[in-house]
């Protein structure tokens, strides 16, 4: 039988039917699933590890950072002791265990970003195969991750909307192969066996919302997570205007600007590879303007020209 080819099972939806078998035949899974802002895409993959089991706890499953994911690998391993509820498995004894891996991009430009996911994935590669773990990664767009990690990524789930009468978002979901020989990349369909017939699963995958008890744990540690992140911008922020203040009457660089401020607060908040064309962008401030000013800031001087 076919690696992207399954037997339609009633009540399952053939993605998370996929996903299952891989585990049941000792693999690891890990996807990408990828849309703007605001399109679902944590949803979705809330949603899919919750079908996958059904004992999935966000608290502990949703990881924000490298140490985080590290720690749950290691809580699925029984090296670090877990609080499990009354009546539910313990991690370490799950035959699905599921991370999902939150917009950790946030928190670290692209190429430190590339850095730590490759060094990551070599601990995937030497250990993830015999640990029935699956990897559900949320990203705005793929290319965070460099070819050679991509060659590692099984599926792209591509989030393009959401119903709001059925509360379904529709992803476009894609099996990833990578061939060696042509360097280049190549996406499959899924199939599926029905009634005696093999159908190509070329559609959209309509993943429902998750439940209440999945979705208002992950929203607190969400905004946990996001307000600390916001205060660690302010805080990098605050020690940049504080490293400007004269350090005594020969020292005549002046406080930051309102609208030096704006420019410094911005570039510290965007993780974009370009992210110096995007705040020229969005503030209407020409790029030399941009660039000139950071450098500025890093000499510790202010030229009056820069706004």
């Amino acid at each position: 039988m076919r690696g992207g080819m399954v037997l339609k099972k009633e009540g399952e939806a053939s993605w998370i039917t996929y996903i299952k078998r891989r585990i049941e035949n000792n693999l690891n899974f890990l996807a990408i699933t990828e849309g703007p802002t605001g399109a679902g895409k944590s949803w979705v993959d809330h949603s899919i590890a919750y079908q996958i089991d059904p004992e999935y706890d966000p608290e502990q499953q949703t990881v924000f950072s490298f140490s985080e994911f590290m720690n749950v690998i290691r809580k699925f391993n029984g090296v670090i002791p877990c609080d499990t509820p009354e009546g539910h498995t313990p991690l370490c004894k799950r035959k699905y265990k599921v991370v999902v891996f939150e917009e950790s991009q946030t928190a670290v430009n692209r190429r430190e970003w590339q850095s730590k996911i490759n060094k990551l994935f070599q601990y995937v590669i030497s250990t993830f195969r015999h640990q029935h773990i699956i990897v559900l990664f949320n990203s705005p767009h793929s290319d965070y991750f460099d070819s050679a990690t991509m060659k590692l990524i099984h599926a792209r789930f591509e989030v393009k909307g959401w119903n709001k009468k059925n509360f379904k978002t529709h992803v476009k979901a894609k099996l990833l192969q990578y061939n060696g020989r042509l360097s280049k990349f190549y996406e499959h369909s899924l199939y599926v066996i029905r009634d005696g017939k093999v159908i190509k699963f070329d559609g959209l995958w309509k993943v429902p919302k998750p439940p209440k008890h999945i979705i208002l744990p992950y929203e607190a540690k969400k905004t946990k997570f996001t307000n600390e992140l916001n205060e660690r911008i302010a805080k990098q922020v605050e020690a940049i205007e504080k490293s400007m203040e004269p350090k005594g009457p020969e020292d005549n660089r002046r406080p930051l600007t309102e609208r030096q401020r704006e420019v410094m607060e911005l570039l510290a908040n965007l993780k974009e590879s370009n992210k110096y064309e995007v705040a020229s962008e969005m503030l209407g401030i020409s790029l030399p303007s941009i660039t000139g000013f950071k450098q500025a800031v890093t000499k510790g001087i202010f030229p009056s020209h820069h706004a």
